[in-house]
């Protein structure tokens, strides 16, 4: 048994969790790949996986032994590549997590644009609001907002995002306009759930940061929804600069406050921390550095870290 084979024919199982689809996914039999994968349980004398007839899911030690082999097949392969001269020609899988609002309107055009551009690549691209696993999940790159850590992974800041505050014209119209961050105690707000701060909100103006304590009368935990939920005239919120540029052109939306701004949201690329980072990675964060650049409502990091590897 090639033990090599096996064990990136294991990787694939358990991101897909599926024999059937890891052996489409790398051009091989059902049978070879249920073959490959006995053959590494008898080998390492425990078993990897639990399979049922629809699925199939890691055992305890198979999803310690994922974790420990992802970054030795992420080193063989950048070794490959430099030794052949295919950092240019990107191949493989690219597992890239995001935020919904922003992974469906801005990063899915981009993802489908770097695929285009690099046609030998294999492009998955998963969008929640959760703070996904980017080691036990095997995600290649994840595009996070705010400060961030997390042991074996690495956080390269790309910029900060802009968030301002804004409310549907007939809002506005019937309760009027809020004239100082203060006043915004007597209206109806439209909060995403789950915040640490609850009810309080910090402004950044003129004369400095204040806070004050909001009144929430709708939460949602995805963007989109909080967005409809603002458009509609329930109240004011929050929102991304770069997800409303549509809104606010059309007039569906009104800034309130525009002297006053949340505080930059940083935006990171994170990584599994690794001696080699792969070329696909590198590229698709540098692609991203080139294309947020046309993405009103972010302040691009003008000194970006140098990844290893590179």
């Amino acid at each position: 048994m090639d033990k090599l084979s096996a064990m990136k024919t294991f990787v694939r199982v358990a991101e897909l969790g599926s024999l059937s689809a890891a052996a489409r996914d790398l051009g091989l039999t059902q049978p070879a790949v249920s073959q490959q994968i006995a053959g590494l349980e008898q080998q390492l004398g425990t078993q990897l996986l639990f399979r049922s007839t629809r699925a199939v899911s890691l055992t305890d030690a198979g999803g310690g032994y994922y974790r420990q082999i992802k970054p030795i097949l992420a080193a063989v392969n950048e070794a490959e590549e430099a030794l052949h001269g295919l950092n240019q020609r990107l191949q493989g899988n690219l597992r890239i997590h995001a935020p919904t609002g922003f992974g469906q309107q801005h990063l899915t055009p981009l993802a489908i644009a770097f695929q285009q551009r690099h046609p030998e690549l294999n492009i998955e691209l998963l969008l929640d609001d959760r703070r996904a696993d980017v080691i036990g999940e095997g995600i290649d790159v994840a595009i996070r907002f705010g400060e961030l850590s997390a042991p074996g992974t690495v956080a390269r800041r790309l910029g900060e995002l802009q968030r301002i505050l804004v409310a549907s014209p007939a809002y506005l119209a019937a309760h009027g306009a809020p004239q100082t961050p203060a006043a915004l105690a007597t209206h109806a707000h439209i909060r995403y759930s789950g915040l640490r701060d609850g009810d309080a909100l910090t402004l950044i103006g003129p004369q400095g940061a204040e806070m004050v304590n909001l009144r929430p009368v709708f939460r949602a935990n995805n963007t989109f929804s909080l967005l409809a939920a603002i458009e509609s005239g329930l109240g004011i919120g929050g929102a991304q600069r770069p997800l409303i540029g549509r809104q606010l052109a059309a007039g569906t939306l009104v800034q309130v406050l525009p002297a006053w701004r949340y505080p930059p949201m940083a935006l990171h690329a994170v990584y599994p921390a690794a001696r080699f980072i792969p070329g696909k990675v590198r590229a698709w964060v540098d692609y991203l550095l080139e294309a947020l650049t046309e993405i009103e409502g972010i302040t691009l990091n003008n000194a970006p870290d140098p990844m290893p590897g590179a």
